[in-house]
Protein backbone atom coordinates (compact mmCIF):
# COMPACT_ATOMS: atom_id res chain seq x y z
CA UNK A 1 0.00 0.00 0.00
CA UNK A 2 1.99 3.30 -1.13
CA UNK A 3 -0.87 5.72 -1.53
CA UNK A 4 -2.09 7.24 2.60
CA UNK A 5 -5.29 6.60 3.02
CA UNK A 6 -7.16 9.24 4.94
CA UNK A 7 -9.02 7.88 7.84
CA UNK A 8 -10.54 10.93 9.00
CA UNK A 9 -14.39 11.95 9.07
CA UNK A 10 -14.64 15.78 8.09
CA UNK A 11 -16.05 18.19 10.05
CA UNK A 12 -19.28 19.01 9.00
CA UNK A 13 -22.74 20.43 8.98
CA UNK A 14 -25.23 17.54 10.09
CA UNK A 15 -22.29 15.29 11.11
CA UNK A 16 -23.36 12.97 14.24
CA UNK A 17 -22.53 14.49 17.98
CA UNK A 18 -21.54 12.01 20.97
CA UNK A 19 -24.94 12.16 22.89
CA UNK A 20 -25.07 15.33 25.43
CA UNK A 21 -22.42 17.18 23.50
CA UNK A 22 -22.95 20.31 22.32
CA UNK A 23 -23.87 20.75 18.79
CA UNK A 24 -22.04 21.75 16.22
CA UNK A 25 -22.54 25.16 14.98
CA UNK A 26 -20.64 26.56 11.75
CA UNK A 27 -21.33 30.29 10.91
CA UNK A 28 -19.96 31.80 7.38
CA UNK A 29 -18.74 34.75 9.06
CA UNK A 30 -17.33 36.58 6.03
CA UNK A 31 -17.90 35.61 2.20
CA UNK A 32 -16.41 36.34 -1.32
CA UNK A 33 -19.44 38.17 -2.26
CA UNK A 34 -19.31 40.41 0.37
CA UNK A 35 -15.66 40.93 2.03
CA UNK A 36 -13.61 39.18 -0.92
CA UNK A 37 -12.62 36.34 1.02
CA UNK A 38 -13.88 33.41 3.14
CA UNK A 39 -13.69 32.68 6.86
CA UNK A 40 -16.10 30.27 8.73
CA UNK A 41 -16.80 30.58 12.87
CA UNK A 42 -16.87 27.10 14.17
CA UNK A 43 -18.03 25.89 17.88
CA UNK A 44 -17.96 22.24 18.59
CA UNK A 45 -16.64 19.59 21.42
CA UNK A 46 -13.51 19.00 21.69
CA UNK A 47 -14.64 15.28 21.23
CA UNK A 48 -15.61 15.84 17.75
CA UNK A 49 -15.91 12.83 15.14
CA UNK A 50 -12.40 11.58 14.47
CA UNK A 51 -10.84 12.71 17.83
CA UNK A 52 -7.98 11.98 20.42
CA UNK A 53 -8.96 11.38 24.21
CA UNK A 54 -6.09 12.45 25.95
CA UNK A 55 -5.25 10.50 29.84
CA UNK A 56 -7.15 13.44 30.99
CA UNK A 57 -10.28 12.76 29.63
CA UNK A 58 -10.58 10.87 33.14
CA UNK A 59 -7.72 10.98 34.86
CA UNK A 60 -6.91 13.50 37.35
CA UNK A 61 -3.55 14.83 37.08
CA UNK A 62 -3.63 12.71 33.00
CA UNK A 63 -1.22 14.64 30.44
CA UNK A 64 -3.56 16.66 28.12
CA UNK A 65 -3.33 17.04 24.32
CA UNK A 66 -0.39 19.05 23.87
CA UNK A 67 1.60 17.24 26.16
CA UNK A 68 1.11 13.44 23.75
CA UNK A 69 4.71 12.77 22.63
CA UNK A 70 4.93 12.62 18.52
CA UNK A 71 6.10 9.56 18.95
CA UNK A 72 2.90 8.01 20.26
CA UNK A 73 0.78 9.42 17.29
CA UNK A 74 2.90 8.45 14.59
CA UNK A 75 4.87 4.84 13.65
CA UNK A 76 3.58 1.49 12.71
CA UNK A 77 0.02 0.19 13.99
CA UNK A 78 -1.47 -3.21 14.45
CA UNK A 79 -5.11 -3.68 12.49
CA UNK A 80 -6.92 -6.22 14.76
CA UNK A 81 -10.32 -7.50 12.62
CA UNK A 82 -13.81 -7.67 14.63
CA UNK A 83 -15.58 -7.33 11.19
CA UNK A 84 -17.81 -10.02 12.48
CA UNK A 85 -18.89 -8.53 15.10
CA UNK A 86 -22.41 -6.82 15.08
CA UNK A 87 -24.87 -4.88 16.76
CA UNK A 88 -24.18 -4.89 20.72
CA UNK A 89 -21.55 -7.56 20.74
CA UNK A 90 -18.98 -7.17 22.84
CA UNK A 91 -14.83 -8.04 22.03
CA UNK A 92 -13.69 -9.76 25.23
CA UNK A 93 -10.39 -9.98 26.33
CA UNK A 94 -10.12 -13.82 24.87
CA UNK A 95 -10.95 -12.01 21.37
CA UNK A 96 -8.05 -9.96 21.63
CA UNK A 97 -5.93 -12.26 22.81
CA UNK A 98 -7.00 -14.13 20.04
CA UNK A 99 -5.37 -12.14 17.36
CA UNK A 100 -2.40 -10.48 19.29
CA UNK A 101 -1.19 -12.84 21.60
CA UNK A 102 1.27 -10.37 22.09
CA UNK A 103 2.90 -7.18 21.00
CA UNK A 104 6.26 -5.08 21.57
CA UNK A 105 5.83 -2.90 24.58
CA UNK A 106 4.59 0.68 22.92
CA UNK A 107 3.03 -0.66 19.74
CA UNK A 108 -0.12 1.09 18.58
CA UNK A 109 -3.07 -0.94 17.73
CA UNK A 110 -6.48 -0.22 15.56
CA UNK A 111 -9.65 -2.33 16.54
CA UNK A 112 -11.56 -3.01 13.01
CA UNK A 113 -15.69 -3.48 13.14
CA UNK A 114 -16.58 -2.03 9.91
CA UNK A 115 -18.88 0.33 12.39
CA UNK A 116 -17.79 3.33 10.47
CA UNK A 117 -20.01 2.89 7.99
CA UNK A 118 -23.34 3.56 10.49
CA UNK A 119 -21.56 7.37 10.82
CA UNK A 120 -24.67 8.95 8.98
CA UNK A 121 -27.22 6.96 9.40
CA UNK A 122 -28.58 8.31 13.11
CA UNK A 123 -27.34 4.92 14.57
CA UNK A 124 -23.46 5.34 14.81
CA UNK A 125 -24.03 5.74 18.94
CA UNK A 126 -26.44 2.69 19.14
CA UNK A 127 -25.18 -0.29 19.87
CA UNK A 128 -21.81 -0.31 18.43
CA UNK A 129 -19.47 -2.91 19.06
CA UNK A 130 -17.18 -2.39 22.13
CA UNK A 131 -14.34 -3.74 24.89
CA UNK A 132 -15.46 -5.40 27.42
CA UNK A 133 -13.39 -4.39 30.90
CA UNK A 134 -11.01 -7.50 30.42
CA UNK A 135 -10.31 -6.73 26.62
CA UNK A 136 -9.57 -3.17 28.38
CA UNK A 137 -7.00 -4.86 30.72
CA UNK A 138 -5.68 -6.77 28.45
CA UNK A 139 -4.48 -4.08 26.09
CA UNK A 140 -2.99 -2.98 29.07
CA UNK A 141 -1.12 -5.40 30.21
CA UNK A 142 0.63 -5.27 26.55
CA UNK A 143 1.65 -2.00 27.24
CA UNK A 144 0.52 -0.67 23.99
CA UNK A 145 1.06 3.40 23.24
CA UNK A 146 -2.18 4.18 21.55
CA UNK A 147 -5.65 2.13 20.75
CA UNK A 148 -8.13 3.73 17.54
CA UNK A 149 -10.90 2.20 16.70
CA UNK A 150 -13.80 2.95 13.98
CA UNK A 151 -16.56 3.20 16.96
CA UNK A 152 -17.16 6.48 19.16
CA UNK A 153 -15.70 5.17 21.90
CA UNK A 154 -14.07 1.86 23.23
CA UNK A 155 -16.85 1.09 25.96
CA UNK A 156 -20.85 1.35 25.95
CA UNK A 157 -21.92 5.23 26.61
CA UNK A 158 -23.72 3.24 29.98
CA UNK A 159 -20.29 2.15 30.94
CA UNK A 160 -20.94 2.24 34.85
CA UNK A 161 -18.33 4.21 36.32
CA UNK A 162 -16.34 4.90 33.04
CA UNK A 163 -14.50 2.22 34.08
CA UNK A 164 -13.02 0.73 30.89
CA UNK A 165 -12.11 4.24 29.53
CA UNK A 166 -10.41 4.72 33.06
CA UNK A 167 -8.58 1.78 32.72
CA UNK A 168 -6.91 2.85 29.63
CA UNK A 169 -6.66 5.83 29.99
CA UNK A 170 -5.24 5.40 33.83
CA UNK A 171 -2.41 2.95 31.74
CA UNK A 172 -1.45 6.08 29.62
CA UNK A 173 -3.07 4.60 26.72
CA UNK A 174 -4.00 7.37 24.22
CA UNK A 175 -7.65 6.76 22.52
CA UNK A 176 -8.56 7.48 19.19
CA UNK A 177 -12.15 7.16 17.99
CA UNK A 178 -14.27 7.30 15.42
CA UNK A 179 -12.01 6.95 12.65
CA UNK A 180 -13.01 5.48 9.07
CA UNK A 181 -12.07 3.49 6.21
CA UNK A 182 -9.91 1.10 8.25
CA UNK A 183 -12.11 -1.44 5.97
CA UNK A 184 -9.56 -0.30 2.86
CA UNK A 185 -6.46 -1.36 4.58
CA UNK A 186 -6.06 -4.61 3.57
CA UNK A 187 -2.67 -5.76 5.57
CA UNK A 188 -3.03 -6.39 9.51
CA UNK A 189 0.08 -3.50 9.91
CA UNK A 190 0.00 0.26 8.48
CA UNK A 191 2.09 3.36 9.23
CA UNK A 192 -0.43 5.60 10.91
CA UNK A 193 -0.21 9.13 11.51
CA UNK A 194 -2.54 10.70 13.85
CA UNK A 195 -2.50 14.80 14.04
CA UNK A 196 -4.55 16.59 16.70
CA UNK A 197 -5.35 20.34 17.06
CA UNK A 198 -2.56 21.27 19.68
CA UNK A 199 -5.00 22.59 22.09
CA UNK A 200 -3.10 23.53 25.46
CA UNK A 201 -4.42 22.02 28.41
CA UNK A 202 -7.07 20.09 26.63
CA UNK A 203 -8.64 16.60 27.32
CA UNK A 204 -8.97 15.87 23.36
CA UNK A 205 -8.83 17.15 20.13
CA UNK A 206 -10.41 16.45 16.69
CA UNK A 207 -7.34 14.83 14.58
CA UNK A 208 -6.84 14.19 11.06
CA UNK A 209 -5.97 10.58 10.90
CA UNK A 210 -3.83 8.87 7.63
CA UNK A 211 -2.38 5.73 6.76
CA UNK A 212 -0.27 3.68 4.60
Amino acid sequence: MDAYIDLTHPIEKDMPVFPGDPELEIVETMTLGKDSCTVQSIRFSNHLGTHLDAPSHFIEDGITVDEIPLETLIGKAIILDFTDKRKNDLITGQDVQRLLPSVTPGMRVLVRTGWDRNFKSGHFYEGFPCLTLEAAEYFVSLKIRLLGMDTPSPSPLDDPGQEIHKTLLGAGIVLLESVKNLILIKDHECELVVLPMPFKDFSGAPCRVVAK
